[in-house]
């Protein structure tokens, strides 16, 4: 990403004075009508030249310096942790020499020192400029702000050279293989034995669990295997993933506002991992905030035409609360069918139980912050209309490892890091 700017000043020349310049102008215009009062030529010369210095002063930061700044951010993407430099050229493009100055560049929230020397016509000067990456979101880069002050310290302004390019601090995605079989789909068959279930052809046996339908139980294999085991059937022609993102942090933890932030930022790291499985296998994908809006530019995509571009650059806007809750009747964007207005209190139950009724799919991951038992009525709903079903509770580092379970459909895995979800998922399946 390269940008070029032109100069606008930030600091006006009305409010260019700094306080020992107001106060010589101030003492200065006294001096002045006191010798006009008092006929004394000598107070009047006094005054008189202490309001020139000020004027000198004045026109010393009124002239811009004649240059052009040129940014380039490569990558303009990165993940979250990366090291990636802001290059900038300073050129002179005046017919004379300019002089050195002392400049700041905008890195993130804190201007960072920028050094220009004394530039010679056409001369260019480059520096680089080290962009803060350890939390994810849009880091501004740029202006460069050049700083202009005369030899007594009675003036001081400040020019902006440019437009501020953006940085893009993507979550850090993980590979999840057992996400990637879950949504599968070939026109050779299934691939997988958690594809959506439904009535096309028949896949495999397997042991009854809770929510099951009579219908689909096989009593010969039963009796043979001594227990309930069901007729699996799959759709090959359909996939769907659906991910709700908890926004909301827990109002307050021992560990501190610190880890908690750390915690939102592994949540939004898992909700991009399986997202952009379904955006790289082109998958239907649904991506939530806990008050059921879609976090997919424009409207909710359902049809696949999403990319990982997409997912990753819009959990890179995702910041925790941001998501208002609507007020009754008032519309939102879509994402999901349903009353427009939350119920009173938390929305993200109302949210599941709207998903569970939407449709069927392969697979949704519900990932929060916040300990996840009080979801379980809400779950088990919704893993009635979708394979199977996903509870991630991204934990603080310091808080005990609550391991892995299983509630039907439904796998319970905590974890302190996204790498953490794979393995978690593997346990939660092998928990009898």
């Amino acid at each position: 990403m390269t940008r070029r700017g032109g100069q606008r000043a930030v600091t006006p020349l009305r409010s260019a004075l700094t306080v020992r310049g107001r106060v010589m102008l101030g003492g200065s215009v006294l001096v002045v009508a006191a010798g006009m009062l008092l006929r004394y030529p000598e107070l009047i010369g006094l005054g008189a030249a202490g309001i020139v210095a000020v004027l000198s002063a004045l026109a010393v930061v009124a002239r811009s310096p004649a240059v052009q700044v040129e940014r380039t951010i490569s990558p303009a993407r990165v993940s979250r942790g990366s090291e990636v430099d802001a290059q900038v050229l300073v050129r002179n493009a005046g017919r004379r020499s300019a002089p050195a100055a002392a400049a700041r560049d905008v890195a993130g929230p804190v201007p960072v020192a920028f050094q220009i020397p004394r530039l010679r016509p056409g001369q260019v000067h480059g520096g680089r400029t080290r962009l803060p990456t350890s939390r994810r979101g849009v880091v501004a880069s740029g202006p460069l702000l050049v700083d202009r002050d005369d030899a007594f310290g009675l003036a001081h302004r400040t020019l902006d050279t440019g437009e501020a390019a953006e940085l893009y601090v993507r979550p850090r995605p993980v590979p999840l293989p057992d996400i990637g079989a879950s949504l599968a789909r070939s026109v050779d068959g299934p691939q997988a034995d958690t594809t959506m279930e439904g009535t096309l052809a028949f896949h495999a046996l397997r042991e009854y669990v809770p929510g099951d339908e009579l219908r689909h139980v096989h009593w010969r294999a039963s009796a043979h295997a001594q227990k309930l085991v069901v007729k699996q059937h799959v759709d090959t022609a359909h996939a769907a993933l659906a991910v709700v993102l908890d926004v909301t942090l827990p109002p307050g933890d021992a560990a501190g506002p610190d880890s908690l932030a750390e915690a939102f930022e592994v949540a939004v790291d898992c909700a991009a991992s399986a997202a952009v499985v379904a955006a790289v296998q082109r998958h239907p994908l649904l991506l939530l905030d806990s008050h059921g809006q879609s976090l997919l530019p424009g409207t909710a995509r359902r049809h696949g035409t999403h990319t990982a571009d997409d997912v990753l650059d819009a959990l890179t806007r995702v910041k925790p609360g941001d998501a208002a809750v609507p007020a009754a009747g008032e519309r939102r964007r879509p994402g999901l069918p349903g009353p427009a207005a939350p119920p009173s209190g938390d929305p993200l139950p109302a949210v599941l139980r709207r998903l569970a009724g939407s449709g069927r799919g392969n697979l949704a991951i519900v990932i929060s912050t916040r300990p996840m038992n009080w979801l379980a009525a809400p779950l088990q709903q919704l893993a009635g209309s979708y394979a199977r079903v996903i509870a991630v509770h991204a934990v603080v580092a310091q808080a005990p490892a609550s391991g892995a379970a299983r509630t039907g459909r439904v796998l319970w895995v905590a974890v302190r890091q996204a790498a953490d979800l794979a393995a978690g998922v593997a346990r939660a399946r092998a928990v009898a």
